[in-house]
């Protein structure tokens, strides 16, 4: 969790903004001030009042408070993917730069709970009427794709499209990244000194199931009628 405490974000001095940064600005105090306090708390005057800025202009830009969470949320896209770019390096294997993005997917939420749960939470509860959001998102989920169908190209081959296989890889890291990121709720089960190796064993599980995905089903259990018929 964020240890940010309100005296630690500085109120911008009051200036004539010319220089078209005044967006970028009131972004960056409503990110430190979401850290904080949480969607629900975040308010678009104190947004203002630590940009410097009058108390309408983050209207002006976000138009209102969800539309300013929606941006947010955006930025949080951004940085998780510019934090996936930067943990790869040239020279790695195929299956190592899967295993560093989905990592990567959690520790962002270790870090940034609260950004995170903005991005995928049901705090904007219609994401569709902000566009560059969903295409920040799109984006996020098209990364991944890409590089499960890079990883796949050596491996299996049954039919599946990469899309299949993105889904099963996220819904994995998604669980566990949100179960990780609310470990101050009590109700997750995972120690902090876990963290790591349960981040592996579920990586190297669902890596598993991607190299081997026809898992044979069981015979089915007998059903109350069909087991009356036999007496």
């Amino acid at each position: 969790m964020s240890t940010t405490t309100l005296t630690d974000i500085e109120p911008t001095k009051k200036v004539s903004w010319h220089h078209g940064n005044l967006r970028e600005e009131m972004l960056q105090r409503g990110l430190a001030l979401l850290e904080l306090r949480g969607a629900a708390d975040l308010s678009l005057r104190e947004v203002a009042r630590l940009a410097g800025v009058s108390q309408t202009a983050p209207t002006h830009h976000f138009g209102d408070k969800e539309g300013l969470l929606a941006a947010l949320a955006t930025e949080g896209f951004h940085a998780l993917m510019s934090e996936r770019l930067s943990a790869l390096k040239d020279g790695m294997t195929k299956e190592r730069r899967l295993r560093v993005v989905m990592r990567v997917y959690v520790d962002f939420a270790l870090k940034r709970p609260e950004l995170f749960h903005l991005m995928f939470g049901p705090r904007i509860p219609d994401k569709r009427k902000y566009l560059p959001l969903m295409e920040a998102s799109a984006g996020s989920f098209q990364f991944v794709s890409n590089t499960i169908a890079e990883f796949m190209a050596d491996h299996s081959e049954d039919g599946r499209p990469p899309r299949f296989s993105a889904i099963a890889v996220w819904s994995g890291m998604h669980g566990l990244a949100t179960l990780l990121a609310d470990r101050d709720s009590g109700l997750c089960q995972v120690p902090d000194e876990m963290i790591e190796d349960v981040c592996t064993g579920v990586i190297n599980l669902l890596l598993g199931g991607l190299k081997s995905p026809h898992v044979e089903a069981g015979a089915a259990p007998a059903t109350r009628s069909s087991s009356r018929s036999k007496k």
